[in-house]
């Protein structure tokens, strides 16, 4: 809506919805496949471990998404579809290879600023604005990375994870997701600022600002209260992110 400057065509906005719905669901399909094995180890009840469905077909689905995905994006142009593959590559990338390594993180920080983009990308426009989206969605994707993987730290260990939160250990995996939360809403607020109207990204901001501080007082202790803070870094992010563009309209 924001890129369209609120007249988005109907057909390459449902074009969209299609490449980001099949995107994600070959990213997390994948995931749970070559995840199966430890998810069984740490008991997490999911689909492939309850016998719900194999894991060939699951895999199967993945890669059709991820196809389909594609698909989309030349549907909606050359740009958007070279931003599709660096979405799928740094998913598949992630459950593949890298999910074990202290890199894990990366994936996360390089396609997460991509996802604005696809909506400027389906409305045609590139505005040199955006380039703040990187380091905001950079930061902001460190952040939310290390808080989702903070409350299965233990049950990660057990079965011989090796990502980057169960190398660091639960203090300074929140340490690190703490600071990297403050970076990004540093330079959203300032970028914002700077670029734009002052009321929503300020806004933004100040939601943000309150449900950080909410995720740091809830998130100590167990898996549990680990669990509610991520889900508070993750509204936090999205305030962010809502605030800022709300704001900038490049």
């Amino acid at each position: 809506m924001v890129a369209s400057r609120g007249r988005p065509d109907p057909g390459r906005l449902a074009l969209l919805a299609g490449l980001l719905a099949t995107n994600q669901y070959a990213a997390g399909a994948l995931n749970d496949a070559v995840d199966a094995a430890d998810d069984a180890a740490a008991d997490r009840g999911k689909p492939i471990q309850t016998g719900q469905i194999p894991a060939r077909t699951v895999r199967a689905l993945a890669v059709a998404a991820g196809l389909a995905s594609l698909g989309f994006g030349l549907a909606l142009g050359p740009a958007v579809l070279a931003l599709a593959v660096v979405g799928l590559a740094c998913a598949w990338s992630y459950d593949l290879w890298l999910k074990g390594t202290p890199v894990s993180v990366l994936p996360f920080a390089v396609a997460l600023p991509v996802v604005p983009l696809f909506g400027y990308g389906a409305a045609g426009r590139f505005p040199p604005e955006l380039w703040w989206v990187w380091p905001v969605g950079f930061l902001g994707a460190v952040a939310v990375h290390l808080a989702d993987a903070l409350p299965d730290v233990e049950s990660d260990r057990l079965v011989g994870g090796r990502g980057l939160v169960p190398r660091l250990g639960v203090r300074r995996a929140a340490v690190a997701a703490g600071a990297a939360y403050a970076l990004a809403l540093a330079v959203a607020t300032v970028s914002g600022l700077r670029a734009g109207d002052p009321l929503p990204v300020l806004a933004g901001s100040g939601a943000a600002a309150v449900l950080g501080l909410a995720a740091a007082l809830v998130g100590r202790g167990g898996p549990a209260n680990r669990r509610r803070a991520y889900r508070l870094v993750l509204a936090g992010v999205v305030a962010l992110a809502a605030g800022w563009a709300a704001g900038v309209r490049p």
